[in-house]
């Protein structure tokens, strides 16, 4: 069961020790979620267009964002929250 993370995420974002954890996490991941969760979720690329550029359907980018997002809440658990 996935708990809630402590404070407000807009307000982690402000800081550069997330960010800095952020770019560590997803340099972490596979490439192909990396790039698709940094073209939807930092790029705000539209998800037809994502499909398009990475030449995948809707069903491999949902799949690819949801492996990413774990990854990434894995990561920053880790490496992030424990601080």
């Amino acid at each position: 069961r996935v708990g809630r993370w402590p404070g407000d995420p807009r307000e982690a974002m402000q800081t550069e020790e997330f960010r800095r954890a952020l770019a560590d996490c997803i340099s972490a991941l596979p490439e192909k979620y990396a790039i698709a969760f940094v073209l939807r979720e930092i790029d705000g690329v539209d998800s037809q267009e994502i499909c398009q550029l990475l030449d995948i359907s809707p069903t491999n980018l949902w799949a690819r964002l949801h492996r990413a997002r774990l990854g990434l809440r894995k990561c920053l658990e880790k490496h992030w929250l424990k601080r």
